[in-house]
């Protein structure tokens, strides 16, 4: 399983990496200006509804049931259950994409209600092209969940390769005859590619296809029972990202611009680490679940936990110590100047601060499917958006754009806590000291890298001899224990 996240890690690192040189390139070529603050917002709006359903309430449901149906029912009956799905989902997709491009106008003045007349604009005319980019990556993000669970991970985590492929080459070949446009035509051409990617190995599975909605299927009307309270959790997780940018859109031209590019950054590891652990993890944990096996369920929450801590919490001290070095070497050119290069270094230490715990949050939130309960962790998403809203309120005067950054990280310390204290109390008490002390020693390490890296000038050499030193201190428990140390 571990192996397979380690893979999954790799494919996903690459896709990160390009989304990261499209962050780049769109810097170089529109700096941080109302234009780029434009199609972020219009992009938000259409990747809000691809997190709901694509990837996220409808996909996480689907596993838990679609192993309960098989094991009662047999194959063939899963495969209609799956049929059902997708149908519904189209025609749901269509409708979404269709009042989008309606409504533009009316939904963005709503969420970005702070930009100039002509920006909002600009960004309706931009949700309008990269509306019906919804429809393709609503159905790739759930033939994705369902690859997962035929234990195909490379192939859905690679389709964001070609995602960002796509927006590179809009962005490079035609940004300068096209302008901004030509990221929101990218966009839209990256989900048909993130569809069709998948279709041979899904085919594959299935044997066939089926039009048809089965509707009697009693697994299909518990699938929406159990995802409503879910789609309300994810709804709130997502909304914290629009109330950011409501906040946002009253700061100075080229803040939510300059927070994006700092997500971006912290999103890394999120997208590389996070995802692809709890991705891995879920379907056997799910499994565990169903055959009641709550030691191995214990085993894989703290293996994973333990994961996570290993590779994020360097990151968290790279992100604190050295934001401006990064942000300067990666977007510091063009069109992107020394305010935006400013804005985007502060914001991204303070984002970094809630790393661990955004991460850690997709583990303990599968954990709580898995057990059939998705009530609680929407509870905690609420909880958590109520305190990032506050937060922003209270903070936004005195620190601006960091505080908005600071109260997203600090929502998340919030979610994540709520989320582990009530696991262990209401089905596995596991004990917290191993995990403990695995986070000091991690910290430890991660210090004497910074320690032995931070009087470089150069941030490539610097970032060398940290991972080296960090490494280095791992090296010897990892070589005699493999995945046992963690």
């Amino acid at each position: 399983m571990f192996r397979s996240g380690i893979l999954v890690m790799m494919v996903t690192l690459i896709s990160r990496v390009l989304g990261l040189a499209r962050s780049m390139v769109v810097a170089y070529y529109f700096g941080a200006t109302a234009a780029t603050d434009a199609f972020f917002s219009a992009f938000k709006i259409s990747n809000f509804f691809r997190q709901l359903l694509g990837e996220g309430a409808l996909g996480t449901s689907f596993i838990p049931l679609y192993n309960e149906k098989v094991k009662e029912e047999g194959e063939e009956e899963g495969k209609k259950f799956i049929f059902s799905i997708l149908n519904i989902l189209f025609i749901f997709s269509v409708v979404i994409s269709l009042l989008m491009i309606v409504f533009s106008e009316q939904i963005i003045t709503l969420i970005v209600n702070g930009f100039p007349d002509e920006t909002k604009h600009m960004a309706a005319d931009l949700l309008e092209i990269m509306s019906p980019y919804f429809i393709m990556i609503a159905l790739a993000g759930m033939i994705g969940a369902i690859l997962n669970n035929f234990k195909i991970f490379v192939i859905p985590a690679s389709t964001a390769i070609f995602f960002n492929v796509a927006i590179l080459g809009s962005a490079i070949f035609f940004g300068k005859n096209y302008g901004i446009k030509a990221m929101a035509y990218g966009v839209l051409i990256g989900g048909i590619l993130q569809f069709l990617i998948q279709l041979p190995q899904f085919f594959s599975k299935t044997r066939g296809y089926s039009l048809k909605i089965f509707w009697k299927d009693k697994y299909l009307k518990r699938l929406f029972f159990m995802m409503l309270p879910m789609l309300v959790g994810i709804v709130a997780r997502q909304f914290n990202t629009i109330v950011d940018q409501f906040f946002a859109s009253y700061l100075e031209e080229g803040g939510i611009s300059a927070l994006e590019n700092a997500t971006r950054l912290y999103t890394l590891p999120i997208g590389v680490f996070g995802i692809s652990v709890s991705t891995v993890v879920y379907p056997t944990l799910s499994k565990k679940i169903v055959d009641r096996d709550f030691k191995g369920v214990e085993e894989n929450i703290l293996k994973g936990l333990n994961i996570l801590l290993f590779l994020i919490v360097p990151c968290m001290v790279v992100f604190c110590f050295y934001s401006k070095d990064i942000v300067r070497f990666l977007f510091g050119y063009g069109n992107f100047k020394g305010r935006a290069v400013t804005i985007t270094a502060e914001s991204l230490l303070y984002y970094s601060v809630g790393l661990y715990f955004y991460n850690a949050i997709h583990l303990l939130t599968r954990s709580f499917y898995g057990m059939k309960n998705s009530k609680d962790p929407v509870k905690f998403s609420i909880l958590s958006i109520i305190v990032n809203i506050l937060l922003n309120m209270i903070l936004i005067k005195p620190m601006a754009y960091k505080g908005l950054a600071l109260a997203t990280s600090v929502a998340a310390i919030v979610n994540f806590g709520l989320l582990l204290f009530t696991f262990k109390k209401k089905y596995i008490d596991f004990k917290l000291r191993r995990t403990i002390v695995f986070a000091i020693k991690t910290i430890v390490s991660a210090l004497i890298g910074i320690g032995a890296s931070m009087f470089i000038g150069n941030i490539i050499i610097k970032l060398v001899v940290f991972s080296a030193v960090y490494l280095l201190i791992w090296a010897y428990p990892i070589y005699k224990k493999r995945l046992e140390v963690f």
